[in-house]
């Protein structure tokens, strides 16, 4: 019941974004790869404990060379790693996400994505409102690396609605709620790895050696 719940809400969510989520190889040469992760921990928002990583939405703002706004929607794998292939050339940030906690609660999280003090918030509707103009990650030659994405829920977050929020280059001796140490190096790291045929290896090599950061 809960899988079907979730792709009926996905069907219904999904179409107001572009869909290139998914790792491919470049389709033209002034294309951009965006790569990250998400993971999603929850200390007793909803009376339990519980770490998610697979299948959350990420919703990424984007800010095209020539200005144009894009709104661009990936989906994690079992590691919490999401890819977006032949983007436009331009800055992304993550604008949220959206998954299923619990016993199946919807939750959404979002960010004004305005200054580089806002915070995220858990939304009171699911959908996605794509503005903003912060995008605090620098692209490194033609991949945009968003990091790794760690947002907490506790029981403050249910009168509060803020989420605690850490973005990290890489993760040393990191315990999750569920005990689960992470020593991941760079998000990049994990796609080399993957797809090491890749014709993005050469690329995904140089953003990992540089860390670009703008607050």
């Amino acid at each position: 019941m809960k899988k079907l719940y979730w792709i009926v809400l996905a069907g219904l969510f999904m179409g107001c974004a572009a869909g290139l989520s998914g790792f491919m190889e470049p389709a033209a040469d002034d294309t951009m790869l965006i790569v990250g992760r998400a993971i999603l921990e929850d200390n007793y928002y909803t009376e339990e404990i519980g770490v998610y990583k697979q299948d959350i939405e990420v919703a990424i703002l984007g800010k095209t060379s020539e200005g144009k706004t894009l709104a661009l929607w990936a989906t994690t794998d079992e590691n919490g790693y999401f890819a977006v292939a032949n983007a436009p050339r331009g800055e992304y940030a993550v604008k949220g996400i959206r998954t299923l906690i619990g016993t199946g609660s919807l939750v959404t999280i979002t960010n004004r994505l305005r200054l580089s003090t806002d915070v995220y918030m858990i939304s009171s509707r699911p959908q996605v409102l794509f503005n903003g103009q912060y995008f605090p990650f620098e692209p490194v030659g033609r991949i945009a690396s968003l990091q790794h994405n760690i947002f907490q829920l506790d029981r403050m977050s249910t009168t509060t609605n803020q989420v605690n929020y850490k973005f990290q280059f890489t993760l040393k001796d990191y315990k999750l709620l569920n005990g689960e140490i992470l020593n991941d190096g760079p998000v990049e790291n994990y796609f080399i790895e993957k797809y090491p045929e890749s014709a993005w290896i050469s690329q995904l090599e140089e953003s990992s050696k540089t860390q670009r950061f703008k607050r």
